[in-house]
């Protein structure tokens, strides 16, 4: 986590819960959430934060830019979502930066184009995480495909190990005098 006055984490799971291995993002939250003796968010817009509020889990459709304002709250987001890409590895755990992206889609916003809308308006931005995860099929249902399920577990192991190793270092860091 980079150095600032709120070390608050954000984590960001997006997709469509009706749409299978879409929903790859929201099965890692409701893991980790889990994991961490949380009630995982059921509908899009819902979160849930641990008792110190260090941590707060979100579930998203999509992304959208007037989340900016809510982004610059925290030292770290990190997003998780599904993706279909083949040349991709099954799970992608990378930094992402502020940039400018030009998408084919009107409604489609990236990672990156939040973070550049959030360091315009307010002159920094959280360090940010990008964890997708292969999805395999995407008809109309609520379960992941074995796959997909199965890579699921693995991100959320790789998210826990790396909220567990974040704390630690926090915790561990001697006191200023």
């Amino acid at each position: 986590m980079s150095a600032s006055v709120n070390p608050k984490t954000l984590i960001i799971a997006y997709g469509n819960r009706d749409r299978q291995d879409d929903s790859a993002g929201w099965h890692v939250l409701a893991l980790v959430a889990a994991r961490l003796g949380l009630q995982a968010p059921e509908q899009p817009g819902e979160w849930v934060e641990t008792k110190d509020g260090s941590l707060r889990l979100l579930y998203l459709y999509q992304l959208l830019p007037e989340m900016a304002e809510d982004l610059v709250d925290y030292a770290e987001v990190i997003f998780v979502d599904a993706h279909n890409a083949a040349e991709l590895p099954e799970l992608v755990f990378e930094p992402v930066n502020p940039t400018w992206q030009h998408s084919a889609f009107t409604h489609h916003l990236s990672i990156g184009e939040l973070l550049m809308i959030t360091q315009t308006l307010f002159g920094r931005c959280p360090e940010a995480w990008l964890l997708s995860v292969r999805g395999y099929m995407f008809e109309f249902s609520q379960e992941l495909s074995p796959k997909t399920q199965a890579l699921a577990r693995q991100a959320a192991e790789m998210l826990y190990t790396h909220l567990i190793g974040e704390a630690s270092a926090l915790n561990s860091k001697p006191e200023k005098e």
